[in-house]
């Protein structure tokens, strides 16, 4: 873990960082000419066929070539995408936290804090200084009157208003304990992401030191072989590189597998997407139109796969013809006619969830079926209905649009429910960016489940009293990291630049977003919390993004269940409000209203700031 503190990174030289990413850089330009020279002076030049013609000349000017080529990879793998963008990616995070950060010490030396503890659990408390201000002279400062509502004391002999103050010291002292604790949210929130960019660095630069690149074949008396080799280990090498980074072994950041995907070969990639699908499919930094295509084919293996085990199933279970000891088999182990009948029905079960969202996002003819009077494809980005089961769908293209919107569902949602109520709702916010965007500009709406969500919101939700799920962080801490590789992944595979993107979550997905934003850091231009529990944090400074929305009807039931934090609706909070409209009386109904006819504008209101135009 980072052994950074605020001072480190307040006196931290992030342009030199920056410019060692960049000799880099300056480095891969030099080499690349050697190996131009190679092609161009000794293979073209020296040794080209007019002067050299046998299966000699042509095996070792393919030596050349392949030796050329393998030396650009590795100088593009290793000192181009992995130590220039980790340096970059590093020196990036790092002066954003570090320009946060002395935003923050301005206010806290301003107004007389002091920073305490250790690099980990920082605390802000007020200092001597205000503490004498406020006890011993009776003359707290301006800032600290306007907070309890008084006027100062002009002078000493100003009895009534020192009075004043006497009978508010509680007052003076939870004020200023209160502004206290949001600047220490703030401070942890700076340097938790600011350790995370360091660690991220530092592991990055480990692993490419101790798992260095692997050198050509050298000539020598069985060069057939070692160039079939090598030609071998080249296409395995790539295979494995990207079953690590899907499984993720790999410290690549999204930009990182970006920049990684880009330069493999036309046939390499063709390759991964067609005999791995199940690894290209789900990967963040992979551009969208290709993951769609890899995991829809991994979606009619998948169903294929089914099939054929639904079929030799109900085989065995018409030839046992109800006897439960007719020797029945499932996955090579011995079962009874009941517990086969108990798989066949999971399966069945499965293969129903799998075909609904084929059916949605697939036309009759086989191709992506669109959506809106904008005609725009939905797009499958990842998907796994186990458990809860996980499900990211864009309506539209992110890589092209110049918006996006990544809504995150929150209590009960799940696989099979994704694609019915959350994608309705995905697709009402679609719909309304057409409706009332920018001419001329796309909005993509990618619903994001890409998390285990809790299945209840209280006790007797589920049928029995249980625990409340909802009330636990731990799902949205544990979703945070995902959320943030995607919207990395979002940035680092746009076409012309970013998009405006908004990160919108209702109920716990505005926790999720908010555990994601204060602990991971997320690419994001907007957040959005719709019906919100709490985001984690009790300020909106502590997201460390700039445009903070938030919006909640006075009938819905989640006012009363303030459990992750101060209420994003409330003053202190700091974001901006933007007023929904209920629909009727019923708390609970009215928690789920916000894309119904009844909150017309606050849709409205919402869709300004989606496509940009309230920022």
């Amino acid at each position: 873990m980072s052994d950074m503190s605020w001072k480190d990174l307040r006196d931290l030289d992030c342009a030199a960082i920056q410019s060692v990413a960049e000799s880099w850089s300056a480095y891969v330009g030099k080499m690349i000419e050697q190996t131009e020279r190679l092609r161009t002076e000794v293979i073209a030049g020296h040794l080209n066929t007019e002067n050299f013609e046998s299966d000699t000349a042509n095996q070792v000017r393919e030596h050349i070539d392949l030796f050329a080529g393998r030396f650009e990879d590795d100088l593009s793998d290793y000192a181009q995408t992995r130590v220039r963008t980790s340096l970059l990616e590093a020196s990036d995070a790092l002066k954003a936290e570090q320009d946060e950060l002395l935003e923050l010490v301005g206010l806290i030396e301003e107004r007389d804090y002091e920073i305490e503890g250790d690099k980990h659990d920082y605390e802000v408390n007020p200092s001597g200084k205000l503490h004498r201000s406020i006890y011993l002279h009776l003359d707290p400062p301006q800032w600290l009157c306007d907070r309890v509502g008084i006027d100062k004391p002009s002078a000493w002999y100003d009895l009534l208003s020192e009075a004043e103050v006497l009978s508010k010291l509680d007052d003076f002292y939870n004020s200023a304990r209160e502004l206290g604790a949001q600047y220490q949210d703030w401070l942890r929130a700076i340097m938790s992401r600011a350790h995370d960019a360091d660690d991220d660095a530092a592991a990055a630069l480990k692993e490419m030191r101790e798992n260095p690149s692997e050198l050509p074949p050298q000539l020598g008396a069985t060069y057939d072989d070692l160039i079939d080799d090598y030609r071998t280990e080249l296409s395995e090498e790539v295979a494995a590189e990207m079953e690590a980074i899907a499984n993720g072994e790999s410290d690549m950041s999204p930009e990182q597998v970006n920049q990684w995907w880009e330069n493999l070969s036309d046939a390499e990639q063709e390759a991964l997407k067609t005999e791995h699908p199940e690894w290209v499919g789900p990967t963040d930094g992979i551009p969208i139109d290709v993951r769609d295509t890899a995991n829809r084919t991994n979606l009619d293996n998948q169903i294929t796969g089914l099939d054929q085990q639904i079929e030799s199933i109900e085989a065995q279970l018409e030839a046992a013809g109800g006897d439960p000891n007719a020797g029945l088999m499932y996955d090579g182990q011995p079962v009874d006619y009941g517990q086969l009948e108990a798989e066949l029905a999971e399966l069945q079960q499965e293969r129903t969830e799998l075909t609904d969202l084929q059916d949605k996002i697939t036309k009759e003819d086989g191709t992506s079926e669109t959506f809106g009077n904008q005609k725009q494809p939905y797009y499958l980005l990842d998907y796994n209905p186990e458990d809860s089961g996980q499900l990211v769908v864009s309506i539209g293209n992110p890589d092209t649009a110049a918006n996006v919107n990544v809504y995150v569902p929150g209590t009960t949602a799940s696989f099979d429910g994704a694609g019915n109520d959350e994608m309705g709702h995905a697709e009402s916010m679609a719909a309304d960016a057409q409706r009332w965007g920018v001419s001329g500009q796309d909005t993509a709406t990618v619903l994001w489940l890409g998390y285990d969500a809790p299945d209840n919101a209280y006790p007797s939700q589920a049928g029995i009293w249980t625990d409340v799920e909802a009330a636990h962080p731990d799902y949205a801490t544990d979703a945070a990291e995902d959320l943030e590789s995607f919207s990395q992944g979002i940035r680092s595979t746009a076409e012309d630049g970013p998009s405006n993107l908004t990160l919108s979550g209702h109920s716990y997905g505005s926790t999720v977003i908010g555990a994601a934003a204060a602990s991971e850091g997320v690419e994001a231009d907007n957040l959005l919390f719709l019906a919100s529990p709490g985001v984690t944090v009790d300020t909106a400074d502590a997201l460390g993004v700039e445009n903070v929305y938030a919006t909640r009807n006075d009938a819905d039931v989640i006012q009363y269940t303030p459990f992750h934090g101060n209420d994003p609706i409330s003053e202190d909070f700091g974001a901006t409000v933007i007023d929904s409209e209920a629909d009727g009386l019923d708390p609970l109904h009215n928690h789920g209203t916000y894309w119904g006819a009844a909150n017309k504008q606050g849709r409205e209101d919402m869709t300004d700031v989606i496509t940009g135009v309230a920022s």
